[in-house]
């Protein structure tokens, strides 16, 4: 899948924030090297595609593109807003680490409408320009508690108040996965790697994220098959083996188990 991967910050640049240029355009399918980008319009129409999510533009949606994500534009209005883009260690110790970096499946969906709430969001980020421009003392400090505010609401948008932190082992077992899902489907050999059992694995995923280990590696990779899909032009064969399969009939029998339909019924419905 030949994806450009852009990096638009600097070398040693963890944060900035800056206006959604105003004009109307259709971009390539791309992704960001290590960093979230946070945006928010207050006008615009079009289309925002996230992985295989597509979304219609329109005024006070919030979306997140999360480092590894494949986002594109079509825009038919002048967009106006905000774009910020955030390094993973800007946040490092920030509370919210964890939910956005290190957990599988996602914690927070891509899109938001926040038409009801615009006055605070719109406030939140002008505050955040402000910041950014102005870099008086502890500025970094009092962005990253913005962002806190600001993701804690988007937290009250799907109601989710779990404050509860992620164990090591489970962190550990996202690593793994987001790395071996193409080549280990196996609970018992992640569970190994880790040094425990595939009960205490299994039991640890259901406390904390209501899903079994196997269904974690599974999830993960439909997600990784829904993007060969939507992306790339590879053949269903090709796709097949990308993702470790040894025979596509495998394949198509994963991916139904799934969604429900065959791969070829969904690359042909979202072209």
């Amino acid at each position: 899948m030949q994806i450009t991967i852009k990096n638009k910050l600097n070398q040693r640049e963890l944060f900035r924030i800056k206006r959604m240029k105003e004009v109307i355009k259709t971009t390539n399918p791309h992704g960001h090297k290590d960093y979230l980008e946070i945006i928010y319009l207050d006008a615009g129409a079009g289309t925002h595609q996230i992985d295989f999510n597509r979304f219609t533009v329109k005024p006070h949606s919030l979306y997140l593109v999360m480092p590894g994500q494949i986002h594109s534009w079509e825009l038919t209005e002048i967009p106006k807003g905000y774009v910020v883009m955030v390094q993973k260690d800007f946040l490092l110790d920030h509370p919210f680490y964890e939910a956005l970096f290190q957990t599988f499946p996602l914690a927070f969906p891509s899109g938001f409408d926040l038409s009801h709430i615009h006055p605070t969001i719109v406030e939140l980020f002008r505050n955040i320009e402000v910041e950014y421009e102005q870099q008086n003392s502890n500025y970094q400090a009092i962005i990253q508690t913005y962002l806190q505010l600001l993701l804690n609401l988007l937290k009250r948008e799907i109601k989710s108040d779990e404050s509860q932190a992620l164990p090591t082992l489970l962190k550990e077992f996202f690593a793994l996965v987001d790395a071996q899902f193409r080549t280990n489907r196996e609970v018992g050999e992640y569970a190994r790697q880790l040094n425990v059992t595939s009960k205490t694995l299994n039991n640890t995923c259901r406390k904390m994220v209501n899903r079994t280990a196997g269904e974690i590696i599974d999830e993960r990779l439909t997600t990784e098959s829904k993007k060969l899909l939507l992306y790339s032009f590879q053949t269903l064969k090709e796709v097949a083996y990308e993702l470790g399969f040894t025979d596509p009939s495998h394949f198509n029998k994963f991916f139904k188990r799934q969604t429900g339909v065959l791969p070829s019924i969904y690359r042909k419905g979202i072209s």
